[in-house]
This record gives C-alpha cells, structure tokens and sequence, in this order.
C-alpha cells in the first residue's frame, strides 16, 4: 500500500508519500549528495543498467539517444528501460533496448487503494528486480520513475534532468550544469556522456557541414516493424494515396490548450491538395474522433483519414513514409524529427527551442514572445497558438517540401 502511494499520491496524500519515501530509501542516497563531487560507476565493469523514463511520449522520444549512446560506448551493456504502457510502444523493438518493463497506467490509477493495483505494482518490481540491475539512470527526476529504482533495489541510482518532488531522497544527482534553453536532447546526453558515452558519432553524420550545426545528428533508436509498413501501404491504398507522396496532419495534442485551431488543420488540409497536388492524410488515436468528425463537417474536399485507425506502429509508419509531417505540441512530432521527416510543429506557450522537435528538419512555430499573459509552460488565454496563420504554415511547409524532391504544383 506504501509503495502504491508513492508512485501515484492521491490528492491530499503527498506528506504521507513523503514519509514513505524517506522510510523506502533510507540515508544513502541523501548522504551520498553531500560527499563532494559524485565520481561516475565505470561501466566497463557494470553488466545491467536500467533507464528511468515512464512518460510522455516526446519525452521518451527525446531521451532514447541515451541508450543508443550507451550501447553503442559499452556494447556488452545489457540496458532496460521502463515506461508506461501508452508511451511504451514508441521505443518498443528498440535495437538499442534489450528489456522494455512496462507499467499499466490505468490498471493502477483506476483504483488505487485496490488489490489489483498492489498485485500489478509489486509484480513490476519483482520483474524489475529479477534483471539485478547495477545501475538505474533517472532522466524524469519525478516519483513516479525514482520509486522504480528503488522497488527493483537497484544499488546504484543517478538522477539527472531536474530532479524534483523527492527524488534527491532517492537519487545520486548528477554533477551537470543545467541549460534552461538548451534542448533536452543534448541536456539527457550529458548524462550520457558523464557516465563516459560521446552523444554525437561520425557516422550519423550526413554531410561534412553536419559537424558544424548547431544541433548535432544523434540516434534516435526508434523501431517500425515491417508488418505495420505493409498494413499502412494497404490502408493508405484504400485511401487512393498508394505509392504516392503525402503530408500527414496530427490535430491533436495531450491538452487542449495545446491544440491549434481543428478549422485551420481543415483549411490547411484544403489548400495543400488544391494549391500544391499533395495527398494529406490525418492521423490521431481513438480520443481523436471527435476531431475526425469535425474535421469532415469543415473541410471542402474529401477527407483522408487513418484517425482511430492505427495502431501506435503503423501511426509511426505513416509518419515515416510522409513527405512532411505538420502537427501541434504533441509525439508525433518528435517521432518524424526522429525519422529525420521534415515537420512543422505549432507552439502555444512552451519553449520549441527546449523541447520542439530535434533536428535541421524540424520548425516550429511559435508566437509566445507576443504573450505575456501566461506564466511559463502553462496557457491561460488560450491566445498565442491560435495566432499563427495558416499561410504561415504553409510558407514553412514549402522548402521543406522542395528539399525531399516533391514539386507542388504551384
């Protein structure tokens, strides 16, 4: 019952949570802060290593060149990474990850006071525990990952990325300066590259110029099996796109405030086919078909929609075979970033430079330093993102659209 009330307080609970963590934890890892500068493990001598990164989706997306740098720095390295189911399956497959431990979010949070949920919670942990992890690496810096490391009583736990609620209790902070602007990608990589991996390898590199970007290409470890490719080659084909260039749209987003305009997405849905000659297809999850349904009252030309219609693969896959991906602040973007898929993400409040989608294909759109009404990272007036313009998308769509070799018909 303690450890449940760690790893998703209720509210009111959180003093009690506090208590159970000092009780769970003991006096090491505090203690261990304190001792002077923290000296990395040598992981030429450790075996297994676990990753500490439960969620979101993006977020899961931009810390997995960690364990690609890992990897590919101690190969005999047999690394676990640990996720919530909804966001699991974005790194599922991965050639980088050798075990993917995934924990059942609404299993736990439907009741959590319930036996089910005491049943679930400590047959993880004991899955956690049977791997006899050396060292865990928490990129969360939240409970609700750190609980982990503890529960499969993993000596050796290293917290990094902002460590907040009470995680300092449970973790060994890592000595790295953190960059308020900096993107996370190269903000995880530190952590990487404390514990003795490089973040950047030539190899990646497309071109001699590539050495001197500003954002250097890194591995994102993400996996597409050839079964999804097929099945979206054969749902794409029903939609009369078979083999031919597309542009998909995500309208969606984790919170509303984060969603541009669903009248603008139809807009700049129309206008693509009518003005460039380009299929666009609309994706999304089984929460979106409210969006399909609007989407299909708004828009003056057929709609082409996999929306509820996909798994999380073949989600992937569309995003893959996509000319140009467009979409809000949501996973999809970073998934095309990662596939190195032009894409064009919409920004409300957050900070794009920080945590947009990475790469010398990725722009997004922001118009946040016209509002300063809203605190950071939060929307209040709900203003700044439905300020940008459906020509201004569509002016970034057009070189990106140029640079993979697709002429619009101008």
């Amino acid at each position: 019952m303690v450890c449940w009330l760690i790893v998703a307080p209720p509210h009111g609970l959180y003093h009690l949570c506090s208590q159970a963590v000092a009780l769970l934890a003991g006096n090491g890892a505090s203690r261990a802060n304190h001792d002077g500068v923290l000296q990395p493990v040598d992981l030429n001598r450790v075996e297994r290593l676990l990753i500490l990164k439960v969620s979101s989706m993006g977020d899961i997306v931009h810390a997995s060149p960690v364990a690609a740098a890992l990897k590919r720095a101690f190969p005999h390295l047999y690394i676990g990474w640990i996720a919530e189911d909804r966001h699991a399956g974005v790194i599922e497959g991965s050639p980088r990850i050798d075990r993917l431990h995934i924990i059942p979010h609404k299993a736990l949070r439907r009741k959590p006071f319930g036996r089910e949920a005491r049943q679930v919670l400590m047959q993880i942990a004991r899955e956690v525990r049977a791997e006899r992890y050396q060292v865990a690496l928490d990129l969360q810096g939240l409970l609700k990952s750190a609980i982990w490391g503890v529960l499969g009583r993993v000596p050796i736990r290293y917290g990094a990325h902002r460590m907040r609620e009470l995680t300092p209790l449970l973790l060994r902070r890592i000595p790295i300066p953190e960059h308020p602007d900096r993107h996370v990608v190269q903000q995880y990589l530190d952590a990487a590259r404390w514990l003795g991996a490089p973040g950047e390898f030539p190899d990646l590199y497309t071109s001699p110029s590539d050495a001197h970007l500003p954002e250097p290409p890194v591995e994102f470890p993400l996996y597409v099996p050839e079964e999804a490719r097929r099945q979206v080659a054969h749902k794409l084909a029903s939609l009369g796109v078979d083999g031919k260039p597309i542009i998909s749209l995500n309208p969606s987003a984790g919170r509303e405030w984060k969603r541009w305009d669903i009248a603008k997405f139809a807009e700049l849905s129309d206008r693509i086919e009518a003005e460039w000659g380009i299929a666009t297809v609309f994706v999304g999850g089984p929460g979106d078909k409210p969006l399909e349904e609007r989407l299909r009252e708004l828009k003056r030309r057929p709609l082409r929609s996999l929306i509820a219609r996909t798994t999380l693969k073949e989600a992937m896959a569309v995003v893959e075979r996509s000319a140009v991906h467009l979409c809000g602040d949501t996973g999809t973007a970073h998934i095309a970033a990662a596939f190195r898929v032009p894409v064009v993400s919409l920004y409300g409040p957050t900070s794009p430079d920080r945590t947009g989608p990475y790469g010398q294909r990725a722009r997004a759109l922001s118009k946040r330093s016209l509002c300063t009404a809203c605190p950071k990272n939060q929307c209040v007036r709900k203003e700044c993102l439905q300020w940008i313009t459906v020509d201004e998308v569509l002016a970034s769509v057009q070189p990106l659209i140029r640079d993979v070799g697709v002429s619009p018909h101008l």
